[in-house]
């Protein structure tokens, strides 16, 4: 008999430590299937608190993929007219045993949070340059007049050939305008960050802009400036990170073709 009764209780315990693993799996598997809870599982306070976390990190989990598909859905260029959804498939309840399945399921949650994860990276690298063309737009519908009159109202007017006859393409932080008495102009300073042409100049720079060209230029300011060879006045200038960030992109790409012309191929 005692021997009996000692085999009985191993049994028992076994049976017990399944039926824990079993409830935290079904925990799990109830809130991925949006099964409804039998009363025997409302009733256990263990069974409950897996289900609210397994709960809690499925609803996180979608959250995060939620953000990254409206990231994708509002990309650049046309969107293509929207498929009919297939009808969902019949949901279907894994047959497998219980350390099988929690496995599995634990691997796909795995592989949905680490893609979660990588996605929210994704968008915090990229949504700032989203938001600086937002703010380009927002920054030349502002000041599109004041800004016409330096650039001339359209991104032709640059290209390798401005560059090949410009004698200085610099952007840095404005440290001083001054007015000139009697000439209708201002002397403005510049503190340089990034030289273009010529590749090296010195730490600050002075050209003149006509007076009240652009309210905007001010200390302080990020400017971008331009001149043309045998010019004193810029004939070509941002103001702002947007506007400069435009800028920035063709004086990037046309430098390199620009070395190989001279001026008069303009």
């Amino acid at each position: 008999m005692p021997a009996e009764h000692d085999a009985h209780e191993r049994d028992d315990d076994r049976d017990g430590r399944d039926g824990q693993d079993g409830a935290g799996t079904d925990a799990l598997f109830a809130v991925l299937m949006d099964e409804p809870l039998s009363a025997e599982q409302r009733a256990d306070p263990a069974f409950m608190a897996e289900h609210r976390a397994a709960t809690t990190d499925v609803a996180r989990l979608r959250e995060h993929l939620g953000i990254i598909g409206d990231a994708l859905a509002d990309g650049p260029g046309p969107q293509p007219a929207p498929r009919p959804r297939p009808r969902p498939a019949e949901r279907r309840r894994l047959r497998e045993r219980p350390g099988v399945r929690a496995l599995g399921l634990a691997g796909a949650l795995a592989a949905a949070f680490t893609g979660a994860v990588f996605g929210i990276g994704w968008l915090a690298a990229n949504g700032g340059s989203g938001a600086m063309s937002n703010g380009a737009s927002a920054d030349k519908a502002a000041g599109s007049a004041a800004s016409s009159a330096g650039q001339g109202g359209k991104e032709q007017g640059g290209g390798p050939g401005y560059l090949a006859c410009a004698r200085l393409v610099v952007e840095g932080t404005v440290t001083g305008v001054q007015r000139l008495a009697g000439s209708g102009e201002e002397r403005v300073t510049l503190r340089v960050t990034h030289a273009y042409k010529p590749a090296k100049t010195a730490a600050e720079v002075e050209f003149r802009f006509g007076s009240g060209t652009d309210a905007r230029v001010r200390t302080g300011v990020r400017l971008l400036v331009g001149i043309t060879d045998g010019q004193q006045v810029p004939d070509r200038y941002a103001v702002g990170a947007a506007e400069i960030a435009t800028e920035r992109s063709w004086i990037v790409r046309d430098l390199p073709e620009s070395r190989t012309m001279t001026c008069q191929d303009r």
